[in-house]
């Protein structure tokens, strides 16, 4: 199974061999979306050709795939229901989804994940995205000669990737994993390693960028390469933390708000720790800035870092590939 996660900026594709002792070995490649200002390439000859360069760097030749679908646009809800036979629970989802959602599910693909039980009532997580982005999505990539096999929510592929590589940490801790994007920030919250709750942010690593251009007054491509060039930043008088005082409010506030959410509901007792990754979590010194805002201890998280991977991976690409990952080691579709 190849996860495959087509971002506004990167391509990213991973390919998972997992070894009787438990360990893993882990393909992994990305190559530019060639977007620009969020769009990404829609020339189905340019997508076919980065998917076969994609392919030739994980050493195969085609193969089956896993999608995944993510963005602020879609709408994630959880749901409290009393316990039920399970062949009546897709049903009162969507009662409840089609009584508090302010939307079109008409329009829309819609899926659900029973969570976990609490007692006589079941915490319940609902998804829906719109059927044209998925189906353009398809479409792309049926025209890349590429069989699409599922789709999966972002939020829940990184989940699935840091209960797979975490697994001891996973079991043992509450954590807010932040996916960090070029333009939208992943959030989900794991307990105990049982994913309990999801929400995506308009924040990203552009959003940085966008304020460096406006503190400098360069062009984005100026303030990108200052932005990755922190051995630069005493020489210019640059405070990263001023800069992402003003840049990061919308995934603080929504970081808080989802674990405030979390502990209000009974999902989980309190958050042990954040943990950063995606591309915007390698900026210097984002990770202590949340720590010092928020209070609660916070780390980058790199998972091509796990002892339980062997070969000579790039480890480099790590943050950069934990939804492409979390795709690869969904249960049961790993190779073998």
């Amino acid at each position: 199974m190849i996860g495959l996660d087509w971002g506004s900026k990167f391509i990213k594709a991973c390919r998972v061999s997992s070894k009787t002792d438990g360990k893993y070995i882990v393909y992994a490649s990305m190559i530019s979306a060639d977007g620009k200002d969020g769009e990404k390439e829609e020339n189905p000859l340019l997508l076919k050709n980065k998917v076969k360069t994609l392919f030739r760097q994980l050493r195969v030749k085609n193969g089956e795939a896993a999608l995944s679908v993510g963005g602020i646009d879609l709408l994630a809800r959880d749901f409290l229901l009393p316990r039920m036979a399970s062949e009546n629970i897709e049903g009162a989802v969507m009662i409840e989804a089609e009584n508090s959602i302010f939307e079109t599910l008409d329009d829309m693909y819609c899926d659900y994940e029973v969570l976990a039980d609490i007692g006589e009532k079941m915490d319940v997580l609902f998804v829906a995205s719109q059927k044209d982005h998925i189906n353009h999505v398809l479409d792309s990539f049926s025209q890349a000669e590429l069989e699409i096999v599922s789709i999966t929510v972002d939020n829940i592929a990184i989940a699935n990737c840091y209960i797979a590589f975490e697994e001891r940490k996973a079991l043992s801790e509450s954590v807010v994993l932040v996916n960090i994007g070029h333009e939208v920030s992943n959030i989900a919250i794991i307990d105990r390693g049982r994913l309990r709750f999801i929400r995506n942010v308009a924040f990203g690593g552009l959003d940085v960028t966008r304020e460096l251009a406006s503190v400098y007054e360069v062009d984005l491509e100026t303030a990108e390469k200052i932005k990755r060039q922190p051995e630069l930043w005493d020489n210019i008088g640059l405070n990263v933390r001023n800069v992402l005082k003003k840049s990061s409010s919308n995934l603080l506030e929504a970081i808080f708000r989802s674990m405030e959410h979390s502990v209000s509901r009974q999902k989980i007792g309190k958050v042990d720790k954040i943990l950063l990754t995606g591309g915007g979590a390698i900026l210097k010194g984002i990770d202590s800035f949340i720590f010092e805002t928020l209070g609660i201890s916070t780390e980058k998280w790199n998972p091509l870092a796990s002892p339980d991977i062997l070969g000579a991976v790039d480890k480099e690409k790590g943050f950069f590939i934990p939804v492409a990952l979390g795709l690869a080691v969904q249960k049961g579709e790993q190779e073998q």
